[in-house]
Parts: C-alpha cells; sequence; structure tokens
C-alpha cells in the first residue's frame, strides 16, 4: 500500500469489547450467497441494474447518475461533479424506509474510482439520508488538503444534536479502484477502514443509536441543493446491520493502560493478533517500532482461520517524558491479490514524569469513575493531588467467597480507564471500601443482637465479629489489589467509615465466646452497653472514685472497643488483603477514627488514621481531634501516621438556622439564604477554612484532606450540599499552592517538639462517668482543651494505657479535666508524678484520690460565640496566671489570639503561629453561632532559646530577631485567621551549592548535589525547603524539577538521562525558600561515542536496519525496477543522514544481504 494508515487506538478499551475474532467480510470479490442475502444485508446495490441484490426490494432510481460497463466489476455507477461546477443532482436514490435507519450497529461500505476530475473537487458525497436534518447519517469525503490527502467523514444524527467523526487522511488516486468502509457501533464508536487496513476510530462518550429520519437514501451525492456529487464510479455499496469487520489480519489493543510512570519496570502493551479470514493465514510479520527504533518484531508462520496471538510489545520507559507513538505495520499475503496486505496502524502512550514527593491533599465526594474523569481539570486546578474514586461489588465478592473481579467487566473496565486518565492528569486515586455497610445491609443473618437476640432491622448494624466477615474483608480488599495492582494512580484505599457509630454490644454466643477467651470472664450480669454506666448509679461505687484495674466492667468495655465490635479486626484484613499483591506505595487509611472511647487499636491496621472535623464555633478545635489522632496512633501495634480532614460543609442548624415560627432575624439574611433558603449544608467560610488549614498543618500530619464537593465547586445539579460561598475554592487553591506545594516536602520530613504537657483523656472516666469527646471536640474536655491552646502550652493527650506503658515522667505538667473516675494504677502514678514536682491541672470534678495543684472549674457552653470564646480566653489566663510560676513555655505570644506552636528537627524549630482574632460577619455571623471573619493581629512570638535566625518560610524572608530574659523574639503580622511557618536555624544560611558533573552522555546516570550552607561552608542543620528547576536545552522542565525539603541541609538527585533527551547545554537552577538565596550552574549532554542505536525508516514497505559500529545499513528502494540502493546512515540532531551509497543490487540479492544482516545484526 502506498498510503500509509494510522489507527487511533481506544487505549484503554479491555478484551472483553473487542472483536478479534470476529470474521472478515469477503470484500475482495463481489457479494455472493449469504454475504449479499443473508439476514445482516439491509441493501446491496451492485449497479448491474438498479435492483437491491440483498432481495430487500429497496431498488434504486437515477437521478443524473448514469449506469456504466467496467471491465473489473461488469457495470457500476457513474457520478459527477456538482457544484461548484454545476449544482445538479447525480445520484441513485432509494425510497426511505425504516430499515434504512438501523436502530443499533450497523455498517456501510463501497467500492470507488475516482475520475481526473476528482483530485480539484472539494468535499464529495458518497451517500446521504441525513441531509441537515438531527437523523440518520451521511457519508462523505472531504477537500483535499495542500498535500493532496483527504479525510473521510461519517454524519450521524441523534435526534437533538449531530456529531461529525473524521478518519485519519490519505490520498486517493484517480482510475483505481478502492474499497472503503465506515462501521457505527451504536454506542459512540465510529471506524474507517480503507482497502482492509483501520483507518482510524473515533469515541464519542455517551452517544447511543441514530435517530430515524425521512429522508431517502441518496448513493453518489447529496439529497439536496448544494449538490456535491462524487465524480467517478461506484459499486458494491453495500448497508448491513452491525458493526463489521474489513481487516483480514486484526490487531486490537487489549492493554488497559496507556500511560505509564518512566522508569516503572517492565511494561508493555498488550495486542492479540487475529485471521479474521476465512482460511488460514501465512507468514503474518508485526514490525513495531517508537520514534524510528525498533521496539518489537513478531513472525508468525500461520495463523489459522479465526485464530489469535497475544502480542506483547514493551514500552521504553527510559525515554524522556512525554507522549510517543508506536507504530506497527503488519503484513501478509493475501490469495485474492498480487501484493501482500500490509496494514500500518499506530497507538499513543504517555510516560509520566516522576515527581518529588508532596504532601497529599485529598478530595472525598467524587464516586464514580465518570465523575472522576470529569472533575479532573477542576481537581488540578485547585491542587488536590488525590480524591476518592472507586468502590467494590461487595454482593459479587461475598457470592463468590473469595478473590473475584470487584465489578462487572464493564464496570473494572471504566475504572481502568479513570485510573489511566487520572495519572496522566498526575492525581492519585483512592478506593472506597464499606464491605461491612453493604453486610449489614444485604445479609441480616449477620446483624448485630441485644440481649433478647433481637436485630433492629430499621438501622441495620453489623456484627463484624462473625468470622466469616474478616474472610469477607480480606477477599474485598484482595480483590480490589488483582484488579487494580497494575495501576500507578491507584495509590490509597479508605477503610470504612463511621462504620462504629452503630455498633454497640452484640450478643452472639460467638461475641460472649471471645470475651471470655480475651479476658477470662463472661459478660457481666450487669454488662452495659459501649458507653458505660454512670457511677452515681452504682451501688457500693467508692467514694474516692478509684477503681481497680482489673474492674471487671472495664475489662469488658475495653474489650469491646480494643476488639470485642470486630470492626478493628475487619479493617486489619481488609488492610491485609490489599496488601496481598505485594503493591508498593500503597496506603490505607480509616477516617472516622477516634469517633471512639480512647483506648489504643482503632481502625486496625490501617496505615493512616484520620477524622473529619467541622470548623465550628472555633476553627482551632480542629486541632482537637488531630490531637486525638496522634495519641491513638502512638499506641498502635505498626507505625501509622495522621492526616487529617476538614469538612467543607457546615451544618445550617450549626451555623445558620432557619428562622423558625415568629421567630424575627436579627440582621439581615445573608444573600445565599435567600437564593439558596433550603441549603441544609452551606459551605465552610474561607477565613475559617483557612484557620483551619493552618491548626493542623502546625502539627506532624502526613496530608491533609476535605470533604464536600458539591459545596467548594459550583455542581450543574442539585445536592443536599451547596454552594453559597464563592471565594472558599479560591482560598484553598491559594493555600495548597502557596503553602502546601512550597513548603509541604520540607513539613513532611520535620516531626513534633516532644511535648512535657499531657492532658489525659481517661477511658475509665468515659466508661464510668461518661466524659470523652469521641472526635468531635465537644463538652467541656474539648474546650478545655482549646483553653489550653489559648494559654500557649502545647499539650499531648495521653490515655489511660500511655500512664500503664510508660508512665509520665516525660512531662512537668499533666491536665485533668473531666478526670472523674480512675483507676488504680493511674492515681498511683499522678501521685508519684506530683512528688517529683509535677503540676496537675484539675477541675471540680476530678477524682477526690487526686488533689489538683491548680484548679480551674468547668464551663458550659451557650451557643453565644463571642461570649463563650471570651470566657475560655479568660480561663486560659486564669490558668497562665496560675501556672507561669511553675512552668515556662518553650513557645509563647504575647496575645491569646495568636496560637503558637512548635515543631523542631535537630537544632532548629519551626514555629507555626495561628491568628485567631475573629468577629462576626455578614455570611451565618448574624445567627450568632459563628464568628466566621477574622481580623489581622500582631503579636511578639518567642522562643526559649538564646540565639537563632529567624527565616519566615511562607514569606521567604529573614525576620529580624531579638533576645529578651533569655528568650528569642520576633514580631510578626498575621493577617485574619491567617497563620505562618518561622524557622529558627543555630546558624544563619550564607550560600547555595549545586554539585554536578560538566559533561555527561545520553542514556547514562547524574548524581547531583544541593547544599545550604552557613559561612563556614557545613550544611545547615535543619530541613530547608528548595526549589529545584532542571531545564533541557530548550527551556523546558525535566524529570524531577519541583519542590523538595533539604534534609541537614542537603538533597541528592540522581538524573536518569534518556537515549532521546534534547543534547546540549542545560541547566539547574535551585532558590532555598528560606532565605531565597539562589544557584545555577550547566552540564553538557553530549553524544554518545558509539552511534549503536538502532533506528528504522518506513518508507512504503518494511526497511529493516541493523547497528554495524559506524553507522546504521539500510536498503532504500530505488526508482521502480531498479532494485534497491544498501546506505550507511548514521545518527544526527535532525534525523538519518546518508553518508555513503553503496552498489546497487537486485531484489533477491538484497533479500539474501538482509538475511545475513539480520541474523548477525538483531540484538
Amino acid at each position: 500500500m502506498k498510503d500509509g494508515v494510522r489507527l487511533v487506538c481506544a487505549l484503554a478499551m479491555p478484551a472483553w469489547i473487542l472483536h478479534a475474532e470476529q470474521p472478515c467480510e469477503n470484500w475482495l470479490s463481489p457479494y455472493t450467497g449469504a454475504d449479499a442475502t443473508g439476514e445482516k444485508v439491509v441493501g446491496l446495490w451492485t449497479f448491474a441494474d438498479l435492483k437491491d441484490a440483498s432481495g430487500r426490494g429497496r431498488d434504486a432510481v437515477l437521478h443524473g447518475a448514469v449506469l456504466v460497463p467496467d471491465a473489473r466489476w461488469g457495470s457500476c455507477l457513474e457520478s459527477f461533479c456538482g457544484w461548484p461546477v454545476e449544482d445538479k443532482r447525480h445520484a441513485a436514490v432509494v425510497a426511505n424506509h425504516t430499515s434504512l435507519s438501523p436502530r443499533d450497529a450497523f455498517t456501510l461500505e463501497m467500492w470507488i474510482k475516482p475520475k481526473p476530475e476528482f483530485v480539484d473537487y472539494p468535499e464529495a458525497f458518497l451517500i446521504d439520508k441525513k441531509y441537515v436534518a438531527h437523523t440518520d447519517y451521511q457519508w462523505t469525503l472531504g477537500a483535499a488538503d495542500k498535500s493532496g490527502q483527504r479525510r473521510a467523514y461519517l454524519r450521524l444524527g441523534f435526534g437533538d444534536d449531530s456529531e461529525v467523526y473524521s478518519s485519519e487522511p490519505s490520498v486517493f488516486a484517480t482510475n483505481i479502484w478502492t474499497h472503503l468502509a465506515v462501521t457505527y457501533d451504536g454506542a459512540g464508536t465510529v471506524r474507517f477502514f480503507r482497502d482492509g487496513a483501520a483507518q482510524g476510530t473515533v469515541t464519542r462518550t455517551g452517544r447511543g443509536r441514530i435517530a430515524p429520519g425521512s429522508h431517502p437514501l441518496s448513493i453518489g451525492d447529496r439529497i439536496g441543493s448544494y449538490y456535491h456529487g462524487f465524480p467517478g464510479y461506484l459499486t458494491q455499496v453495500r448497508l448491513c446491520q452491525g458493526a463489521l469487520e474489513f481487516r483480514p489480519v486484526t490487531l486490537a489493543l487489549t492493554s488497559d493502560r496507556s500511560v505509564f510512570v518512566r522508569m516503572e519496570k517492565t511494561p508493555s502493551l498488550r495486542f492479540t493478533l487475529a485471521n479474521a479470514q476465512r482460511e488460514a493465514a501465512r507468514n503474518v510479520s508485526v514490525f513495531c517500532t517508537v520514534e524510528g527504533r525498533e521496539a518489537a518484531r513478531h513472525q508468525i508462520p500461520e495463523l489459522a482461520s479465526g485464530e489469535s496471538r497475544t502480542i506483547e510489545v514493551p514500552v521504553d520507559t527510559a525515554l524522556r517524558p512525554g507522549s510517543y507513538t508506536l507504530r506497527l505495520r503488519v503484513e501478509t499475503p493475501l490469495k485474492e491479490t498480487t501484493a501482500p496486505y500490509v496494514s500500518e496502524e499506530s497507538v499513543t502512550f504517555t510516560l509520566m514524569p516522576r515527581r518529588p514527593p508532596r504532601m497529599p491533599v485529598v478530595m472525598w465526594g467524587l464516586y464514580g469513575a465518570g465523575n472522576v474523569i470529569r472533575e479532573l481539570p477542576r481537581l488540578t486546578e485547585i491542587g488536590f493531588t488525590h480524591c476518592l474514586g472507586f468502590g467494590a461489588d461487595g454482593k459479587r465478592i461475598f457470592e463468590a467467597g473469595q478473590p473475584v473481579a470487584p465489578g462487572t467487566p464493564e464496570h473494572v473496565a471504566e475504572v481502568k480507564r479513570m485510573l489511566d486518565t487520572a495519572l496522566a492528569h498526575d492525581v492519585g486515586i483512592i478506593a472506597t471500601l464499606s464491605p461491612g455497610h453493604w453486610v449489614a445491609n444485604a445479609k441480616p443473618e449477620f446483624r448485630r443482637v441485644d440481649r433478647l437476640g433481637v436485630s433492629n432491622d430499621n438501622r441495620p448494624t453489623l456484627c463484624a465479629a462473625f468470622p466469616e466477615m474478616q474472610t469477607f474483608a480480606f477477599n474485598v480488599g484482595a480483590s480490589v489489589a488483582q484488579a487494580y495492582s497494575d495501576f500507578p494512580a491507584w495509590q490509597a484505599a479508605l477503610l470504612h467509615t463511621e462504620v462504629r457509630d452503630g455498633a454497640n454490644v452484640c450478643w452472639h454466643a460467638h461475641d460472649r465466646e471471645a470475651c471470655q477467651r480475651a479476658t477470662g470472664s463472661d459478660y457481666p450480669t450487669n454488662a452495659p452497653n459501649k458507653n458505660g454506666v454512670d457511677y452515681t448509679k452504682l451501688s457500693d461505687f467508692p467514694s474516692d472514685r478509684v477503681i481497680p484495674d482489673d474492674h471487671p466492667l472495664l475489662g469488658f468495655l475495653s474489650w469491646y472497643w480494643k476488639e470485642g465490635d470486630g470492626w478493628n479486626r475487619m479493617n486489619s484484613e481488609l488492610h491485609r488483603g490489599l496488601q496481598s499483591t505485594g503493591r508498593e506505595g500503597l496506603w490505607t487509611f480509616h477516617d472516622p477514627a477516634v469517633r471512639v472511647a480512647s483506648v489504643y487499636g482503632s481502625g486496625g491496621s490501617a496505615d493512616v488514621l484520620s477524622q473529619w472535623t467541622y470548623s465550628y464555633p472555633d476553627p482551632i478545635r480542629i486541632g482537637v481531634a488531630t490531637d486525638e489522632l496522634f495519641a491513638m496512633t502512638r499506641g498502635a501495634a505498626q507505625p501509622q501516621q495522621v492526616m487529617k480532614m476538614t469538612q467543607i460543609i457546615w451544618y445550617r442548624s450549626q451555623t445558620a438556622p432557619i428562622a423558625k415560627g415568629d421567630e424575627v432575624r436579627k440582621a439581615p439574611a445573608s444573600p445565599w439564604e435567600d437564593t439558596d433558603p433550603d441549603a441544609a449544608f452551606p459551605t465552610i467560610a474561607p477565613m475559617h477554612l483557612r484557620e483551619a488549614f493552618w491548626t493542623k498543618l502546625a502539627r506532624p500530619v502526613r496530608g491533609i484532606m476535605y470533604h464536600g464537593w458539591g459545596s467548594l465547586v459550583p455542581q450543574s445539579g442539585e445536592g443536599s450540599y451547596r454552594y453559597t460561598h464563592p471565594q472558599t475554592q479560591h482560598e484553598l487553591r491559594r493555600l495548597i499552592k502557596e503553602v502546601v506545594e512550597p513548603l509541604g516536602p520540607t513539613l513532611l520530613q520535620v516531626p513534633d517538639r516532644p511535648s512535657d504537657v499531657a492532658f489525659l483523656e481517661s477511658f475509665a472516666s468515659q466508661m464510668f462517668a461518661r466524659r470523652g469527646t469521641y472526635g468531635w471536640g465537644g463538652g467541656w474536655t474539648g474546650d478545655a482543651y482549646q483553653m489550653l491552646l489559648w494559654a500557649h502550652l502545647q499539650p499531648e493527650i495521653i490515655y489511660d494505657e500511655t500512664v500503664k506503658a510508660h508512665g509520665l515522667g516525660k512531662y512537668r505538667v499533666l491536665v485533668m479535666m473531666d478526670c472523674d473516675v480512675l483507676t488504680a494504677g493511674v492515681v498511683a502514678a499522678v501521685k508519684a508524678f506530683q512528688a517529683r514536682g509535677g503540676v496537675v491541672v484539675g477541675d471540680e470534678r476530678l477524682c477526690p484520690a487526686i488533689r489538683a495543684d491548680i484548679t480551674i472549674a468547668h464551663y458550659t457552653r451557650t451557643r453565644k460565640a463571642d461570649k463563650d470564646r471570651a470566657a475560655l480566653i479568660a480561663k486560659s489566663a486564669e490558668l497562665r496566671t496560675a501556672i507561669d510560676t511553675r512552668y515556662q513555655r518553650y513557645c509563647d505570644a504575647s496575645t491569646p489570639d495568636v496560637v503558637p506552636r512548635c515543631r523542631s528537627y535537630g537544632s532548629t524549630d519551626y514555629l507555626f503561629a495561628v491568628n485567631d482574632r475573629r468577629e462576626f460577619g455578614d455570611y451565618v455571623g448574624q445567627h450568632g453561632l459563628v464568628m466566621e471573619n477574622g481580623l489581622p493581629a500582631e503579636a511578639v512570638l518567642s522562643l526559649a532559646r538564646a540565639s537563632g535566625h529567624v527565616y519566615d518560610l511562607t514569606e521567604g524572608r529573614t525576620l529580624e530577631a531579638h533576645v529578651q530574659d533569655g528568650r528569642l523574639t520576633v514580631a510578626r503580622v498575621l493577617g485574619p485567621c491567617d497563620g505562618c511557618v518561622l524557622m529558627v536555624t543555630e546558624r544563619a544560611i550564607d550560600a547555595v551549592r549545586i554539585d554536578v558533573a560538566q559533561e555527561a552522555r545520553l542514556g547514562s546516570r547524574l548524581p547531583c548535589t544541593f547544599s545550604v550552607m552557613d559561612r563556614e561552608g557545613k550544611p545547615i542543620d535543619a530541613v530547608v525547603p528548595l526549589h529545584v528547576e532542571i531545564l533541557d536545552p530548550a527551556g523546558a522542565q525535566a524529570e524531577w524539577s519541583g519542590h523538595y525539603g533539604a534534609e541537614r541541609g542537603q538533597l541528592a538527585l540522581t538524573l536518569d538521562l534518556a537515549s532521546n533527551d534534547r543534547r546540549g547545554l542545560w541547566q539547574v537552577r535551585v532558590r532555598e525558600l528560606a532565605s531565597r538565596r539562589c544557584a545555577t550552574t550547566y552540564f553538557r549532554i553530549v553524544n554518545n561515542e558509539t552511534g549503536n542505536q538502532r533506528a528504522v525508516c518506513l518508507i512504503q514497505s518494511p526497511i529493516f536496519v541493523r547497528p554495524d559500529g559506524v553507522g546504521i545499513s539500510a536498503f532504500i528502494p530505488s526508482a521502480p525496477g531498479m532494485g534497491f540502493t544498501s546506505c550507511v546512515f548514521q545518527p544526527s540532531d535532525v534525523g538519518l543522514t546518508p553518508i555513503a551509497s553503496e552498489t546497487k543490487m537486485n531484489a533477491g540479492h538484497a533479500l539474501h544481504a538482509w538475511q545475513r544482516l539480520f541474523a548477525h545484526g538483531r540484538p
């Protein structure tokens, strides 16, 4: 074939919907038998006469076209030029009939022979049943471009609108018969063929069957003016049901990935090569190239009719990042012709650059592959790195009783397409897995029962302690892992959410047996529910409210919360299943993880614990749940990290309740209350979002999360989450772009500063006095913790288990609020702590066995935000007055409105400050429940260190610091609800240095070291934020450009230079973000010493090449009939240049020489 034909494949198309085994139509010969009159044929017009040769009676009538004899076909239809030559009709017309408007998939085909006048003619109509309506179909050949190539077009009408599909371009020679075909699958995909070779596949998602119209079928011209007849000959015009196959040998992409990560190990593109002919195919060759380099070569001696083979083409992921075209040339002899069948097809794949480490920014709530694909542009625009995107079919997996595909083939294929697309957008996808929810709703036999053995079917809850549930959880995790582990975009999984809220003590026999095994006792006779008892209602309860460590009720409730309800174990099994394939880098998390009593073990084996929090009434309450998460992870059986989620939504009832009855508003309503009066979940105010952001970032979280997409961005439909504040999304984007992206890699490496202030969340008091926050941050426990933050203490939450396992030796202050009932072990530890000089801060509820050194009376909120905040800040001042003579803070601020917090690395401190100074606004403030607007604040921040150099990482500048009374002080003005992080180093930053070799070769590895140094040339003892740029000779950013944290002042990178990287001078730039010092250097990429790269030219037919030590030998066709010329080529910057011409030889000699070269030169 002279005209190369390119196939654009739907790369994510799974094997189950390909038609590799569909037989090829016998298009090379006139249709006879079933091919002419079979059930699939709607109409066949051979133009031996005007009869419908299918026997369906759809006979044609001539309108300006004529029937003429033909040497090959016997006769054919001749059409002529229309407009602009003459606006005259030249067609064979078939009267309208319902069968001519196929309801589902259909195929159009014909043989055409252009006349010489076709060369300069514009668009020509082959078939038209559409005209200008949004119905039926229209098939044309477009006008020729400057190179003389034309595209085929298929226009389809869908009732309300139409869609246009186009083929790849090719040249149509005059006076030569060419077979054309086009298929539509009834579901949005059109495929073009020319002489049995694929000429393009185009898919329009969301399309279905075409709309039937009332126009007749016009062959050879348009239905109406302006007429555009095809100036040439047509025959064997056939309309069939179904999307038929015309390739004698088909090559179908079966890989479900087209996007890869650079340097990914051993990926490949997988194809199915099938013989679609009705007889065997022999000597089938497949030759594959990428950028002129051979990628694979396959030779199949014989393929039986209908037989298929899998072809693997390795993807060279060492190439530079970018999109590449894999070209595949299929060749096989055909019995009907002397020339071999040749099809040149191509698929595109993408290599994504490896990225610097980044802090995850996760968006919840985008469930469903289609939703994720649709929202990827907005996700990346705001700055999200991850989102929740898919789940698993619990029913399928449960019924199978073993790991199976986690959804229907269609669903799994859709998820894989989404994962591939997400990787191209550099977004990680998180699986949402909650098998327990599915069982609770679908399988009543596994529901929790009460003492009487009865389940509450109105609110079904699972007994997760069933042994079958552990197996099921593992199978769900393993099913997902087996389906998606090969997809790098799948990076995490959520292990259940909100499952323990409805859980409670269960009374199955297996529950009681488990309790017996774990505690040595059956359920107590007075076994309470999971929230414990009220000690005041227990007879003979000790007056000092001290209970033994082995109290039966305490032991029973501890067993319940740690393992008795089964959920922690179920999460562990789900986690184990997800890890069963050995997939590296996959992490799991559980949320909400501290909506439980204060005992270790929540989340089971999850890698990360998280907890969502609403920011009202005070955004710093985010810190309460965050610190509770850290307390929980410190007691985990395996290392666990913390991420923190802020709700984008607000509950209307808690922020701007709808007025009831005759209630009179105190102030005019916010505009959103008028335009969206039924909004139950409005958007968080942007300043609240900002303060919550800084509050959690001041802690060593491993990522931040958000939930409530419908309240963050505008939606086309109307859901329960309402978009009521358009500035919130812009504020979140600013925080991500200006803080998380540049500083996140640094903060991920900076640990917390050990605290010497402990805040006891007593499990005994929770179970016997109904105390505790249960992750909500409410009650006096939560408010007392906020009081400590306003008092600029940096507390660490501990549990009874912490005291038992580690004692209190590391602390100087112990805060015991809502600690009504204590165990004997905790009491003994506290008394020993006081005896060593430790300070106990308590309230009037404190267990009588402990006498507090400082007592702060509890406070109950009034739901008047300003008064409540003022009251709690007053209590923080009361605490400061009482404690300041006995305790010195490490970090402090001159006003309670600014909350400081310190993290440390080596001798360097990272001082965070969060501005909590707020007032009522007009968004929700008129209701008095939330002060949503911030005010600027000025504060003097201080650290208990005698020296230091202070750098504002958020602004990239050096701050003037002073030493006063042995403390390092610095003044800082903070914007409304804003925050900052100051890096305080022992030695000043003096310079930045880059060490890299001056020269490197293609395909080599190039070490590169960045150093942030003091005046003596020593690296700074800190994690210093850097921005690194690696620029190729064209100025394009190369792999590994981005933000980093230089630990101990140094960063080491290794650049994997690609074999196809740009040669020339490369630039490396670095800026440290503390004082903005910069450095720049250069290195040069030069050619390799030996030109041993394999290169390939495709000129009409395969050109075979080999390395020869000097250049590349190739056989190039000479003038017609003159054989081949053997040339030697050498790679250059602009392509392949012939440097020598050797002897001419005939085809036989060329074949012999090629065989000899191929035998010795194949790698």
